[in-house]
C-alpha cells in the first residue's frame, strides 16, 4: 500500500493498527503526483488515489482498481483560488470570459473549485478560456464542446503565469497568497467563512483522494476490502484521541484548541467522515460536477464508485 504520511495514517503506518488477514507493505510518499504515477503503472495494491481521475476512468475502467469510501484527504478550495490584482476582478462572477489557469482540467481540486464557483456565485465555465498546464490524460477523452482549454507554453508554471497576468486567475493546489507576489491575492479574502457558510449549508468537506484496491485481489479475496476499511477507520480514530488528548493542548499553535473546538461543534465528533452512508451525497455532488465538466458522458451513481459490499459501511 502507498500513502501520504498523514497523522489519520500514522497508526497503520507505525504497526499500532493492523489490517486483519493482510500482511501489509506501506510506502510513504508524500508527493502526489509520483504516487499516482506509481499506482497507476501498477506498483501497489492498494493506493491513495487522486479522485477526480478515478471518476473519469469510470466509463473505461482502465486502472484496474476499485474505490473503497476511505477518502484519505480532504481539503475545502475556496482559498486556492487566486487573482492578479491588476486583472480587476472583485467578485467571483468576475471570471467570466477571463483566462483562468488549472493544473489539468481533471484534478480533484479543479473540479470542486470549477464545482462551487458555477453553482454558488454564477460563474459560467464555458466563458472562460481555461489556460491547462498539462493536458487530461485518459485514452478516448473527448472535451465537451463548450470547453475552451488552451495547454500553457512549454517550461511555464501556473504561478509565473499569473504573476504576468498572462492568466487572471488560477487555481492550484500550491500556497500562492499571502505575502507570496504582490499581484498575487485570494479570490476570496475572507476564505475561512466561505468555506464555514460552504460545510453549513452543503455538509461537504471536499473529497481529493481515495483509497483504491487491485480489483483482481477484491476478486480473489473480498473480504479484504472490510479489513482495509475497518483498519483505516481505527488509525483515524487513533488519530482523534491523540488530537484531543494530546494535540489538542500542547500543538505548536496560536488558537489550536479554539479551532478543534469549533470544528466538533461544526461537525461532530467525526469531522472526516468514512463510509459510504455518511459521505454518499458528498460523492453524489462530485459526480455531478463531473458530467457537468465533460468528464464523464453521463452523470455515475455513488453507489457505482465502490466494491459492492462496501455500500453497507
Amino acid at each position: 500500500m502507498t500513502c501520504g504520511p498523514y497523522d489519520r495514517a500514522q497508526a497503520l503506518i507505525d504497526g499500532t493498527v493492523r489490517a486483519q488477514g493482510i500482511e501489509l507493505d506501506i510506502t510513504v510518499n508524500d508527493d502526489d503526483v509520483s504516487r499516482q504515477s506509481q499506482s497507476a503503472r501498477g506498483m501497489f495494491d492498494v493506493a491513495e488515489f487522486f479522485t477526480g481521475t478515478y471518476i473519469a476512468d469510470l466509463p473505461r475502467r482502465t486502472l484496474g482498481f476499485t474505490a473503497l469510501p476511505i477518502f484519505v484527504k480532504r481539503m475545502f478550495r475556496h482559498s486556492y483560488i487566486y487573482i492578479n490584482r491588476r486583472s480587476g476582478i472583485a467578485k467571483p462572477s468576475d471570471l467570466n470570459g477571463r483566462r483562468v489557469g488549472v493544473q489539468t482540467w481533471a484534478t480533484s481540486a479543479a473540479l470542486w473549485a470549477k464545482g462551487i464557483l458555477e453553482e454558488d456565485y454564477g460563474v459560467d465555465l464555458s466563458s472562460i478560456t481555461w489556460v491547462a498546464w498539462q493536458p487530461v490524460r485518459l485514452p478516448d477523452w473527448t472535451p465537451p464542446s463548450w470547453l475552451k482549454m488552451e495547454i500553457a507554453p512549454p517550461g511555464s508554471s501556473q504561478y509565473d503565469l499569473l504573476a504576468s497576468n498572462a492568466i487572471d486567475a488560477g487555481i492550484t493546489t500550491e500556497v500562492w497568497a499571502p505575502g507570496v507576489h504582490p499581484d498575487i491575492d485570494f479570490l476570496f479574502p475572507d476564505h475561512g467563512a466561505e468555506e464555514r457558510a460552504y460545510f453549513a449549508r452543503t455538509r461537504c468537506f471536499p473529497i481529493m483522494h481515495t483509497l483504491l484496491v487491485r480489483t483482481s485481489i477484491l476478486e480473489a479475496h473480498p473480504w479484504v476490502a472490510q479489513s482495509l476499511y475497518d483498519a483505516w477507520e481505527a488509525s483515524k480514530q487513533a488519530c482523534y484521541r491523540k488530537q484531543e488528548e494530546w494535540a489538542r493542548i500542547h500543538t505548536t499553535s496560536l488558537w489550536y484548541r479554539a479551532l478543534w473546538e469549533e470544528e466538533r461543534r461544526a461537525a461532530g465528533p467525526d469531522i472526516y467522515p468514512w463510509g459510504f452512508a455518511k459521505t454518499r451525497h458528498e460523492v453524489d455532488r462530485m459526480l455531478a460536477y463531473a458530467h457537468r465538466q465533460g468528464l464523464t458522458p453521463r452523470k455515475y451513481e455513488p453507489e457505482e464508485m465502490f466494491w459492492p459490499s462496501m455500500l453497507q459501511t
